[in-house]
């Protein structure tokens, strides 16, 4: 069973993680030392993370991700029941994650564990930041 913990490494150590959730190099390298990183932990061993950004009472998910061999586990849901813990420890009511619209698991996936869709951005995902076609944001919430 994988623990859970706040992340205190190099954050540069979990670029991996990051490339997995988003195709954007230089989208990546605008974000990824921003916030907080939940980890998730075998023994030793970083096997997923949740990236959690605050603005204002609002927590964002900004990436999500889980080593491949341990996917369908059930750590991407605890990272995200974690996440919600991390908003009522913060005082924090409300958690949101986006996903492209093309992404159907990562849809069903957020579906599934509470959150509801409030908004889509059109035209997000761009060739200019570095996405290989143009796509929309599909935005999700929770109260936590």
């Amino acid at each position: 069973m994988a623990n859970i913990q706040l992340h205190e490494g190099d954050r540069a150590d979990l670029l991996p993680l990051f490339r997995m959730a988003d195709e954007s190099e230089s989208e990546i390298q605008s974000y990824y030392m921003l916030g907080d990183v939940l980890v998730a932990l075998i023994d030793s061993e970083v096997i997923g993370m949740a990236q959690i950004e605050k603005v204002g009472a609002t927590a964002q998910i900004i990436s999500l991700a889980v080593v491949s061999r341990h996917q369908r586990k059930g750590i991407g849901s605890r990272l995200i029941e974690e996440s919600a813990n991390y908003c009522r420890l913060n005082g924090l009511s409300r958690l949101m994650v986006c996903a492209a619209s093309w992404e159907d698991e990562n849809i069903a996936f957020y579906l599934k564990r509470g959150f509801r869709l409030f908004n889509v951005e059109q035209g997000f995902f761009t060739p200019e930041k570095g996405y290989a076609m143009l796509g929309d944001q599909v935005q999700f919430e929770m109260q936590v």
